[in-house]
């Protein structure tokens, strides 16, 4: 009776995650979303069990078109939880604030998750952070605006040059790690037929291959480079299958998001 019971208890939280999943894919951007703003482009997006701390968003203001991913800390229902919070606190600073440049963005960002957890001091527990980046173009002067809190940023250029940018070193919230914090805005210019990439830390961490060791990010985006002429849902096929063939029998370490766009 005991280990039916459990096996009732189980279900009806797998149930509820799968309830919890359903909401959560409702916040993220949908495919309609991406086509209304990039004609070609692709989310990989794989939750390591079923909710996940890893978000992506898009969005157009000012004239200006914005691209964001996220990664939270953990994974699982507190991370989920985190990362609708992450998405609410975009939606303020750029749609509703009106918040143009990324480096504010992430200020505001941090300012705001900082005070939702304003009393955590008092208990006793890691406090909460996120890695996040953010991508602005300005398609009126062809450049791209990059800030990120411990992300980085790939670009590949459509003659083969590769491009790696990182912004600052520390993350949203966990204010025990840095007190005073200035995130930094990066410009650059782009042409037509240059692809960025944004993503998490999952697919590069995951366990895998031979000899059972980390995927690595020089190997992620030697991948990515590689076969960055092909069209971006092609490319996000490519990298699923990749992702699988790594992994193997092993479990998957962290939730994935990986994020592609050709300007």
């Amino acid at each position: 009776m005991i280990y039916e019971k459990e096996i009732d208890e189980l279900s009806e939280y797998q149930k509820n995650l799968a309830s919890a999943r359903f909401v959560q894919q409702g916040l993220l951007p949908k495919e309609r979303h991406f086509k209304r703003l990039f004609e070609d482009s692709f989310a990989l997006y794989i939750p390591q069990n079923i909710i996940s701390g890893d978000f992506y968003w898009v969005g157009q203001r000012h004239e200006m078109r914005y691209i964001v991913v996220g990664d939270c800390t953990g994974h699982g229902i507190s991370a989920s939880l985190l990362s609708v919070l992450a998405l609410n606190l975009l939606e303020y600073s750029i749609m509703n604030k009106g918040i143009k440049k990324t480096n504010k963005i992430l200020q505001e960002m941090d300012k705001k998750f900082i005070e939702s957890f304003k009393d955590s001091e008092k208990v006793n527990f890691d406090n909460p952070w996120i890695d996040l980046s953010i991508v602005c173009i300005d398609d009126k002067k062809n450049k791209l605006y990059f800030s990120s809190a411990n992300r980085k940023l790939l670009m590949v250029r459509k003659n083969g040059e590769t491009e790696i940018h990182r912004g600052s070193s520390y993350p949203i919230g966990g204010w025990q790690i840095e007190k005073e914090r200035k995130f930094q805005c990066k410009s650059f210019d782009y042409e037509e037929g240059d692809l960025i990439y944004l993503g998490s830390d999952g697919f590069q961490d995951q366990m895998g291959g031979d000899k059972g060791k980390k995927y690595t990010s020089k190997r992620l985006h030697r991948f990515l480079e590689e076969n960055s002429e092909y069209s971006c849902r092609l490319q996000k096929e490519k990298l699923a299958v990749e992702y699988m063939m790594w992994k193997g029998e092993n479990f998957q370490v962290d939730d994935i998001c990986i994020v592609g766009v050709r300007l």
